[in-house]
């Protein structure tokens, strides 16, 4: 897939604040590894590209996309970010893991299954969804099939505490610098 804008990947409503949390990779041992441990996290912007960032960086090519696979440091992240909301989610129908009776929903010509989502939902080994959505405005991400990262869009206390969290790796996304590159997953 061809780059795009990180803002198209939200609803426009939710776009003040926006980061891209970076999906870790796995190692040949099974062994989660986060971008930070490869790339200067501190030196980058959003349009960070995995294999941009690691050319010539031993070790980095022997790793393996989660694919949007959660490992269970990210999937605690984003439930302690969802807390009690419940977020509209849409998963790609292509993974199989979506109720058969949901509804449809197209996004840029992909099928996509919608349902409900809460933090219960979140769980480590299962992939998570590519749009979520709360009804209030201060939580929303999307990212691409088979996902290296997610771009969200939240109310300035949910995006501090991504910032903050040291469970998970992010970037903020700056309006002049919001290209999303292909994903390293897909």
């Amino acid at each position: 897939m061809f780059d795009a804008l990180a803002r198209d990947f939200v609803p426009a409503a939710y776009c003040d604040l926006l980061l891209r949390l970076l999906l870790p990779f796995i190692d040949e041992a099974g062994v989660v590894v986060g971008w930070s441990r490869y790339v200067d996290l501190e030196r980058v912007d959003a349009s960070v590209d995995w294999f941009e960032a690691t050319r010539g960086v031993v070790g980095a090519d022997d790793l393996a996309s989660c694919q949007g696979e959660l490992d269970e440091d990210t999937a605690a992240a984003l439930r302690d970010a969802i807390g009690g909301r419940e977020l509209t989610s849409l998963r790609w129908t292509g993974y199989g893991e979506a109720a058969e009776d949901a509804p449809a929903v197209r996004v840029r010509g992909v099928e996509y299954a919608q349902a409900p989502l809460t933090a219960g939902d979140v769980v480590a080994g299962r992939r998570v969804p590519e749009f979520a959505w709360d009804g209030a405005g201060e939580l929303a991400w999307g990212g691409r099939l088979y996902p290296d990262s997610l771009v969200a869009a939240a109310a300035p206390s949910i995006f501090r505490q991504l910032h903050l969290d040291a469970r998970v790796d992010v970037v903020s996304v700056r309006p002049d610098r919001d290209i999303l590159p292909p994903s390293a997953g897909d």
